[in-house]
This record gives C-alpha cells, sequence and structure tokens, in this order.
C-alpha cells in the first residue's frame, strides 16, 4: 500500500525541463520574438508536468473548458490544418507520463475498464493499415488519429491519483471549472458579451425565426462536465454530504447555463441522466433530488417573470417546436443524407471499415465542409465505417462495464459518473461524442476517476 501511494521524487525530470526551457526561449527570441510570449507556455508546461504531474494533467481541463481566450494558446500550422494547444500538452503528457510508467515513477493497475481499450487498440492498428492500403488522405488520417490518442488521458489520470486527497481534489476542480464556465454562458446570453471564445456564440434561432433577444451559448468542450457536477451536486445534497448553502447557489448557475444552451437535446440527455442516478440512489434520494430540482425550477421561473419574462417564451417555445423543426430542418436532412451513404458504404466494407480518414460520400453542394466526405454526426455510424461493424462492439462494452462498475461501488461519485456518462452515450446519435477531442476528453475522465476511486476503495477501503 505504501507503494502505491507513495509521491515519487521526480527532480531529474525537472532539471531537464528547465533545461529545455531555457534553451527553448533563447532560440525562439531570436526566431519568433512576437510569438513568444505564447508559445513559452510549451516549456513552462513541461516544467509544470515534470514538477506537478497530477496539476498539469488537469491543466488539460482548463484548455478544454474554453475560459482562455484562443488568442493566447499557442497553435502549429500541420498539414493544411493546425495543432492545437491541447493536442500538444497532451503529447508532452503521454511522453512524461510513459517515462514515469518506464521508471516506475508511477504504477500501471490492471483493471476490467481496461480491457475495452486493448480491443479497441487493436482495431486502430487495422483500421490504420486499412487506411493506407487505400491511399486515404493523409490529412484526414491523422486528424482522426489525433482524437483517438485522448482516450490516453484516462491512464494519465488514473496515475496521477494515488491518495485520496488527490481524487476530491480532482472532482472538485471538475465542480469549480464547470460553474465557471456556467456562470460565462449566463454573463453570455443576458449581456451579449461573449467569453468561450473557442465555442459558438449564435442568436437563437427556433423553426428559422430569430430571437434577437437572447443570445444562445455554446458549452464547447464542457458539456459533459457540467452534466456531471449537476449530477454529483444534485446525489451529494440528498445523501447530506454537502450543504445547501453550497450545492444549491451551484446548481442554479449549472442549471441556467444548460437553459441559456437553449439544445433541447441536452436537456433531454440531462434528464435521463438525472433520473438514472436519482432511481440508482433509492427512493428517499429519488424524491429529494426531483424536490430539489422542483425548487431550483421554481427559483428560476419565479425571476425570470420579474427580471425577463420573454426567457420562459422562449424555452416554450424551443420546446413545442420539436417537430415542425425536424420536418422543415436542414440539419435533420443532412443527417439522413449521411445515413445513406454511410449505410451503403458500410454494406460495401462491413467487415473492416474503409480505415481512418477514409471517405464515404461525394461532394453533394458547394456549402459542403472540406472533411464532410470523411466525418458523421452520428458516432456510431462513424465507428462502423472506419473500424468496420465489429468496431461498435467498443462503445457498447465501454459503456456496459463502466456502468456496471458505476452500480457496483454504488456511492454518489461513482454513481454521477455513471450516469452523466449517458450523455455522450445518447448525444452520440446526433453528433460526433465519439470522435470529437472534447467528447473522448470528458469520457477518458470519467473512466480515469472510476478506475482511480475503485483502486483506492480496494486499497483503504470504502471511501
Amino acid at each position: 500500500m505504501a507503494t502505491i501511494l507513495k509521491e515519487p521524487s521526480n527532480k531529474w525530470l525537472l532539471y531537464f525541463s528547465i533545461v529545455f526551457t531555457v534553451l527553448f526561449v533563447g532560440i525562439g527570441a531570436a526566431f519568433a520574438p512576437i510569438q513568444l510570449a505564447i508559445f513559452s507556455m510549451i516549456p513552462l508546461f513541461l516544467i509544470l508536468a515534470c514538477w506537478q504531474f497530477r496539476i498539469a494533467i488537469l491543466v488539460m481541463l482548463v484548455l478544454a473548458s474554453g475560459l482562455i481566450p484562443k488568442a493566447l494558446t499557442p497553435t502549429l500550422p500541420f498539414l493544411g490544418g493546425r495543432i492545437r494547444a491541447e493536442d500538444m500538452f497532451l503529447m508532452l503528457l503521454l511522453v512524461i507520463g510513459a517515462f514515469r510508467l518506464i521508471v516506475k515513477m508511477d504504477r500501471f493497475k490492471n483493471h476490467r475498464l481496461w480491457y475495452p481499450f486493448y480491443f479497441f487498440a487493436i482495431l486502430v492498428v487495422l483500421s490504420l493499415l486499412i487506411a493506407f492500403l487505400n491511399n486515404n488522405r493523409l490529412k484526414y488520417i491523422m486528424f482522426e488519429s489525433r482524437v483517438i490518442l485522448y482516450w490516453f488521458y484516462a491512464v494519465l489520470l488514473f496515475i496521477s491519483i494515488k491518495r485520496v486527497e488527490h481524487l476530491r481534489a480532482t472532482v472538485n476542480f471538475i465542480i469549480l471549472m464547470s460553474s465557471l464556465v456556467a456562470a460565462a454562458m449566463v454573463f453570455q446570453t443576458f449581456t451579449g458579451i461573449q467569453i468561450l471564445t473557442d465555442s459558438r456564440f449564435d442568436p437563437l434561432i427556433t423553426n428559422s425565426d430569430v430571437n434577437h433577444k437572447f443570445m444562445r451559448s455554446f458549452f464547447g468542450g464542457f458539456q459533459g462536465f457540467v452534466v456531471f457536477s449537476l449530477v454529483l451536486m444534485l446525489a451529494r445534497l440528498a445523501r447530506r454530504e454537502v450543504s445547501a448553502s453550497i450545492a444549491i447557489p451551484v446548481l442554479l448557475l449549472l442549471i441556467l447555463s444548460l437553459i441559456v444552451n437553449f439544445g433541447r437535446g441536452l436537456w433531454a440527455v440531462t434528464f435521463a441522466s438525472v433520473f438514472i442516478a436519482s432511481v440508482w440512489l433509492g427512493w428517499r434520494s429519488f424524491v429529494k433530488i426531483w424536490t430539489t430540482l422542483l425548487f431550483v425550477a421554481s427559483m428560476i421561473a419565479s425571476a425570470s417573470v420579474l427580471i425577463m419574462p420573454d426567457l420562459l417564451d422562449a424555452i416554450v417555445s424551443r420546446v413545442i417546436s420539436v417537430d415542425r423543426e425536424i420536418k422543415s430542418g436542414d440539419s435533420w436532412d443532412w443527417r439522413v443524407i449521411e445515413m445513406e451513404h454511410g449505410i451503403k458504404t458500410i454494406k460495401e466494407h462491413p467487415i473492416r471499415g474503409i480505415g481512418l480518414g477514409g471517405e464515404y460520400m461525394p461532394v453533394i453542394n458547394k456549402n459542403m465542409a472540406e472533411d464532410q466526405t470523411a466525418m458523421s454526426h452520428n458516432s456510431y455510424l462513424y465507428i462502423a465505417l472506419k473500424f468496420g461493424l465489429l468496431g461498435l462492439l467498443f462503445p457498447a462494452w465501454l459503456c456496459v462495464a463502466l456502468l456496471l462498475k458505476a452500480k457496483q461501488i454504488g456511492d454518489t461519485l461513482s454513481i454521477a459518473i455513471g450516469s452523466a456518462f449517458m450523455d455522450p452515450v445518447l448525444v452520440g446519435y446526433t453528433q460526433m461524442e465519439w470522435v470529437h477531442m472534447f467528447g473522448v476528453l470528458f469520457m477518458a475522465t470519467m473512466v480515469g476517476l472510476l478506475v482511480a476511486h475503485d483502486r483506492l476503495r480496494n486499497t483503504l477501503g470504502n471511501l
């Protein structure tokens, strides 16, 4: 037990990173003095990762939140696209994490939740082989492979959590970041001033009617984390693990952010996640959770009637317009086109798929984005296309294994993880959650938290 929980010495990594930073800044000052301030984040992050690996892991979540303006994060041109700061930092973390495992500064422990990833790794290797045999476009291969690397975040998070205090600090940090993102979204909607520069910020449109009174804020990479934080705070309040004076303000903020997103699909999956958690927690917690939600909803409704009555009208309009928007919307028509071409291609290559970077549909109109011939809004259609029908076993296996483990542990954290994981599982039918870097980052975070929680529980007993 002492070996598992011991904090390793990392002075040599720290010395190396400092030398690297001095050289980087010295060379960079000669060639790119203007961009030096921004690109110095890379060696500074390296120092942080070598000195405080666990904190560096959490920096990835800060970048995903969108709270740091895009202009202040480094990007590099590559194959016609750009490598984001998150990509560069993840690469550094993978190198340092691998080094820590090799020299046994950290330990990797096998777990049943890793088995789906072993299977997926085999599929990825085969898919890459098929991609090169089919001469798929290198740009698309690199772009889609880059997203897959974010699954390694689960392992990085797992090896960084060695103590109960680490686990609690990580979870509380996620709640804090979710609250900050929620506050930014609410501020954006009611002031019209954009803060989250890495996510969409558009006028509210319902059935082609533009509502100029409200701007629609999007979560960017933090949607899943907000749902997780909401479910966890409700569960903790129901089981008296947190005081109402702390929980209610946080819940108000999180729920308001979900409202101003005006995403009907998001509302539906959030409802499903909360419902699953409340059922798992037992009937007493079920009553407390839904009573709390009704109380918070009544507070928001009352404030809206007094301060901004048009908000309730906008919410009702979004809810009752679902059927009309499906029948008349271009978004729905495009998804049907993707499905038709995707199913046709799957029938031609049901076993091996078309490989990463493979294109399954021609350019239909001039308004298509360049990569739309290779991408699909339906995550599961994408997986079947790139990895063959056997590839669908990966999300199914991972989802079932995670839910069973969460139910087995049965405390508020594990149940919140399992319930919130249903957000990308359900949204994946209409969005690219399983093939988008931030969707994968969220799911990897949930897996890493649950495995770390299970390890600590087995080592130290019930937490």
